[in-house]
């Protein structure tokens, strides 16, 4: 399995939406779910559980409720028609349900805020790990939907919710790690004080 330096993985992390057909061994699935286990949580609590679903007619009635949900988000212009998502979002949603593994990231308690800030960290941790072992991942939430049924297909009890949906594989033609556009340090940062930035600071003195 590659093995990868911490901010590499970080610089070249990006949505992988094609898979190839590789299966992707046990012992590297068990890798990623153990890293990511390593988040932070309110009060470590630990509010997750991740549901990985390998069997083929599941993953099948994955895939059919994740398509139906994106064309409905489609037809209510929730989807930014961007020229990635015409290019390889639409595919991803076709063809979804023939991942070779889809994580369901569940989380325990009602959806809030505060769940949010604790489930959240544990998928990126998630999606940073399989980086490092040169899988592919893509974060998404469409799945939600039909949160009541994928719950009945995969057993997942009440209390629990599914926070989000990560296939898993390695990179099938025409994907690759990196490249993904991000915008500058300067047009997200501030130093003190909003909009300041540490040149203003040394004209300012």
């Amino acid at each position: 399995m590659e093995n990868i330096p911490l901010f590499e993985a970080i610089d070249t992390l990006r949505a992988v939406r094609r898979f190839s057909s590789a299966a992707v061994p046990e012992d590297a699935i068990h890798k990623v779910i153990e890293a990511a286990s390593h988040a932070t949580s309110g009060g470590n609590r630990q509010p997750w559980h991740v549901v990985v679903v390998r069997d083929p007619e599941l993953k099948r009635r994955l895939g059919e409720f994740y398509w139906k949900a994106t064309q409905e988000n489609r037809a209510r212009g929730l989807h930014r028609e961007t020229p990635t998502f015409l290019r390889t979002g639409w595919d991803m949603a076709q063809h979804i349900g023939e991942s070779p593994v889809i994580l369901i990231v569940c989380a325990e308690g009602e959806e809030s805020f505060f769940i949010g800030s604790s489930i959240y960290p544990f998928a990126q941790m998630l999606m940073l790990a399989a980086r490092g072992l040169g899988l592919g991942t893509c974060f998404t939430t469409n799945h939600r939907r039909f949160e009541k049924e994928v719950k009945e297909l995969l057993g997942i009890p009440a209390g629990w919710i599914t926070a989000c949906l990560i296939p898993l594989g390695y990179p099938g033609e025409g994907e690759k790690f990196g490249g993904a556009r991000r915008k500058p340090v300067e047009a997200i940062a501030s130093y003190d004080r909003w909009g300041q930035h540490p040149h203003s600071k040394a004209k300012a003195s």
